[in-house]
């Protein structure tokens, strides 16, 4: 490569109450001990690593990220569709990429040397990423209308009451870890209403009033919840998960399922499988701000496309 050793470091020193700068630190360290010529380019907010990210990406081999999956999502945004190669190191409150991509979890400095392997190494695997476009910006891989926009997304876009529930634990800061998303859930579901929506896979439609419509690239979110259990991120597919309008109570029954996959025996959901998905809002009802790897897209409609080997992830040969 062009940029053999140069690394770019993106840190979110806000994460864990301050255990991201720490985490950082320990990542910056194993780095350098390794060889490498790192850069870092981490910023205060997420809009300013997003920006960093993208403005500076094409100078690195590769772009390593410590954070939850908010920042591990801008270095997707940065990299994905080019030679850049992403490294995880997981230190945020749900880690569903790093899960989704059977990457390490819980240890960064482990993390840290298996990516500084990786880069001496030559070690990559090639994992699918999903070109999204939404509001005016429509089409397979479209550039996007006036009122549109086009970005990339790693896991599970989430389109009904899983997106209200990433919402409302984005704006807790209590407690730590997935319990936030299940007490999250649990709030939500309480007063839960069914989604008005159109879904069509690979140019076939249907209408269905959803509890949710989770289009999936890799299995989990929610801090390991298995909404898509059989996701494949190298099979160049979507795996779409359609829950059917429940009651609340109803809705509470099924949650606890979700946590280990089980959900997909019921009569209320089912799986679809598809390379390009769009879901539009129909009248009739509230429809929430899509979350793609638990960010905030813009609004419905929202057209999903599965783009094969589109990001290059630092792994150790073992892992792939």
């Amino acid at each position: 490569m062009s940029s053999a050793g140069r690394v770019g470091l993106l840190v979110n020193p806000t994460a864990g109450r301050g255990a991201g700068r720490a985490a950082g630190e320990r990542v910056l360290s194993v780095l350098r001990r390794a060889g490498l010529d790192v850069v870092d380019v981490s910023a205060h907010d997420l809009e300013g690593a997003r920006r960093a990210a993208r403005e500076q990406v094409a100078g690195f081999e590769a772009l390593v990220v410590v954070g939850g999956d908010g920042l591990v999502h801008a270095g997707v945004g940065a990299v994905a569709g080019t030679p850049t190669a992403l490294g995880i190191v997981a230190a945020g409150t749900g880690n569903d990429i790093a899960r989704g991509l059977r990457l390490p979890l819980g240890d960064p400095v482990r993390a840290a040397q298996d990516v500084a392997d990786a880069v001496l190494s030559g070690s990559t695997r090639a994992v699918d990423a999903v070109r999204v476009s939404t509001g005016g910006a429509g089409g397979s891989g479209g550039s996007g209308g006036a009122t549109g926009t086009t970005g990339w997304y790693a896991s599970i876009l989430a389109s009904g009451v899983d997106a209200l529930v990433n919402e409302r634990a984005n704006r807790w800061r209590w407690p730590r870890g997935p319990a936030r998303y299940t007490l999250a859930a649990l709030r939500e579901l309480a007063v839960v209403r069914g989604v008005p929506l159109r879904v069509t896979l690979d140019g076939v439609g249907f209408e269905r009033e959803a509890l949710l419509v989770a289009v999936a690239n890799t299995g989990c979110y929610g801090g390991g919840m298995l909404m898509a259990p059989h996701a494949d991120p190298t099979d160049g597919l979507l795996d779409v998960v359609v829950v059917d309008r429940l009651s609340p109570l109803a809705a509470l029954r099924v949650f606890p399922t979700v946590r280990r996959g089980r959900h997909l025996d019921l009569p209320v959901v089912s799986v679809h499988r598809a390379r390009t998905v769009r879901l539009e809002a129909l009248p009739g009802g509230a429809v929430p701000r899509p979350h793609a790897d638990g960010e905030p897209l813009g609004e419905l409609p929202v057209t999903c496309e599965a783009v094969p080997g589109a990001l290059r992830v630092l792994a150790p040969r073992a892992a792939g």
